[in-house]
Formats: C-alpha cells, sequence, structure tokens
C-alpha cells in the first residue's frame, strides 16, 4: 500500500509539469503594414505557441509585385500637384527625409503628416508658421535620426512595433544617447501609412 501511494505521488507530480512548445517564425515587414489583425503570438490547434517578430522590408517577390501596383509618387500634368504614397514605413521615412532635405514644408505637411497631425498644429496659435518653425530649427537632428532609422533596419539598431493602426520606431537603447529625437509614430490612413508623432 505504502509503494503505491509513493507511486501516486510521482505520478501526480509529472502530470501536474506540462510541456509547453513554442516555435519562433520570422514575417516580413510589409505584413504588418497591410492588416491591423496581425497577431504577434497564436497559439494552434495542439497547443503550440508561435511567436512571430518582423523581419526585412521590400525583398519578397510578393511585395514587389504589390509594390509595382501602387504609384509611390505622382505628378499631376495640368497643376503640378504631387501626391505621395507610402505603404512600408521606410516609404514614410525616405518622402520624410527628402521634404526635409528640400526644405519642402507644404509637401510635408499636406502629404506626409496625418489628419491628428495636421489636427495638433491647426489647434495651436500661428498653426502653420509654428509648423514651419519646428521642422526648421530641428531639421537636422530630425534628419539624422531618420537617416539612422532607413539604415540600420538592417542591422537591429532600429526596432519597430505594430500596435492596431500605428507603426512605432525607435532607436536601440544603446544607440539612442546620441539622438535628440529617438521614436517616430506612423499610423495607417485607409492603405497607406503617414506621420503621426515624432518624439
Amino acid at each position: 500500500m505504502r509503494n503505491t501511494l509513493v507511486i501516486f505521488f510521482f505520478l501526480s507530480i509529472f502530470a501536474g509539469c506540462a510541456t509547453e512548445r513554442v516555435e519562433y517564425r520570422t514575417r516580413p515587414a510589409w505584413h504588418y503594414s497591410m492588416s491591423d489583425s496581425m497577431e504577434n503570438e497564436i497559439i494552434q490547434e495542439d497547443g503550440t505557441i508561435v511567436k512571430y517578430s518582423p523581419v526585412g522590408g521590400t525583398n519578397s517577390a510578393a511585395v514587389q509585385q504589390y509594390l509595382d501596383t501602387v504609384e509611390l509618387q505622382e505628378v499631376d500634368e495640368l497643376t503640378g500637384e504631387i501626391t505621395l504614397r507610402a505603404v512600408l514605413p521606410e516609404h514614410v521615412l525616405s518622402q520624410f527625409l527628402t521634404c526635409l532635405r528640400d526644405r519642402n514644408w507644404d509637401l510635408l505637411y499636406d502629404q506626409i503628416l496625418s489628419r491628428e497631425a495636421r489636427t495638433h498644429f491647426e489647434s495651436k496659435d500661428n498653426g502653420i508658421t509654428y509648423f514651419q518653425t519646428f521642422f526648421d530649427l530641428n531639421r537636422r537632428d530630425i534628419g539624422k535620426l531618420l537617416q539612422r532609422m532607413i539604415k540600420g533596419s538592417a542591422f537591429g539598431d532600429v526596432r519597430q512595433i505594430k500596435d492596431g493602426r500605428f507603426t512605432i520606431i525607435t532607436i536601440a537603447p544603446h544607440s539612442a544617447n546620441d539622438y535628440r529625437f529617438k521614436k517616430i509614430t506612423l499610423v495607417r490612413e485607409h492603405d497607406f501609412l503617414k506621420l503621426y508623432s515624432l518624439e
């Protein structure tokens, strides 16, 4: 009887210890730009936990095929008006950097800023002047951040998190002290990304 109790005790201990299987997978970063419902962690029917992390940008044939259907910059032949479209975060960063380089504040305001960002500036006294002054005074610091974010994504210096409509891009902590601005948040408006905030 005593042996039976001991065996039962050990069986109870081992039965209480469940093995948890976790798989780590990668998913192309562009998937996150296309959907609000991407889960970074799912549980499969057999109980396996699958954790996803974004990698790459525009490397796959499927991405290129989709991008070939999108005109990222369109110029109206009659008016000369420029329309910018950004599917991937790197599109916004590159367009933003070009506007800073050229001091093209109208294009930055009209085509790159999100509705919420424009509302923020419009709520201030002399909002457009404030907007232009802010970006003109901080042009070099913002440009430095954008260049690092564009180049650093391939080396792990840049972190990108998708949170619903928002894509948050930050400089890794070991490099952040070199930058006045450290975080850019993008927001998806319909099918395209816009600049939501700069911190």
